[in-house]
């Protein structure tokens, strides 16, 4: 007797933690199927009242909501080259922008109002090509594109090098009182996946001459240098 009951309370065990493992399980894919909508597939309402979602083209480059850092985001690029921190005040350029089965160029513009700055970024992602490869050469076309006769900052991040450099730019014949721009530029190549790399541009300026407006070269730089080494290549295979 003693034998059939404690059968019956096994099978009751069983039974009882088959549901419960059941219901865990729906909860599991409830929460999976909630993760896996796109931020460019919600109502704008439901997103971040920021730039960077409530812009239809550029939350089509956000992965998700959360923040990964205050003020930003993560943008992935429609190839799935990369992934990048993305400044929550960002918009999408269409304009400078494009892409093709070996290319993708992604340009956006940041504007903090309140210090009357601006930057105009480009980042430029290559793959399957044999010349982004070649540091010399990529270095050579970079400082001749931007007219710079100058060296190149190497940082060394995980996956990746880093080259950078940076320029103040003068407009000539402008008489605005900002009348200068301070443009970082340079190459991040892969050290994990061959025919990889990203060319990137980085200009800063202050757009309203009657707004006070402070352009520090260096906490430019670290600006910068904070979404370069953000830069995450996604190929798994080069």
């Amino acid at each position: 007797m003693k034998k059939i009951i404690f059968i019956c309370f096994s099978l009751l065990l069983a039974l009882t933690g088959g549901c419960s493992m059941n219901d865990n399980d729906k909860n599991s894919t409830n929460d999976n199927k909630t993760e896996a909508v796109k931020p460019k597939d919600m109502d704008p309402k439901d997103l971040p009242q920021v730039p960077a979602f409530q812009d239809e083209k550029t939350r089509e480059y956000m992965v998700s909501t959360k923040e990964e850092e205050p003020g930003y985001y993560l943008l992935e690029s429609k190839l799935k080259g990369f992934r990048m921190l993305f400044p929550e005040d960002g918009k999408y350029s269409s304009y400078l922008s494009s892409h093709d089965e070996n290319e993708e160029i992604i340009a956006f513009d940041s504007y903090k109002k309140t210090k009357n700055k601006m930057l105009n970024a480009q980042i430029e992602y290559y793959q399957g090509v044999t010349f982004i490869n070649n540091p010399e050469t990529m270095l050579d076309q970079i400082s001749s594109e931007n007219g710079y006769n100058g060296n190149f900052e190497k940082l060394e991040s995980e996956g990746k090098d880093i080259y950078i450099a940076h320029k103040k730019n003068n407009f000539e014949n402008d008489k605005n009182k900002y009348n200068f721009s301070y443009r970082y530029f340079g190459y991040i190549k892969s050290t994990e996946k061959d025919q990889i790399g990203i060319v990137f541009s980085f200009m800063f300026r202050c757009p309203n001459n009657d707004k006070p407006c402070t352009l520090d070269k260096d906490n430019l730089g670290d600006q910068v240098k904070k979404l370069v080494k953000s830069i995450t290549f996604l190929n798994k295979e080069g």
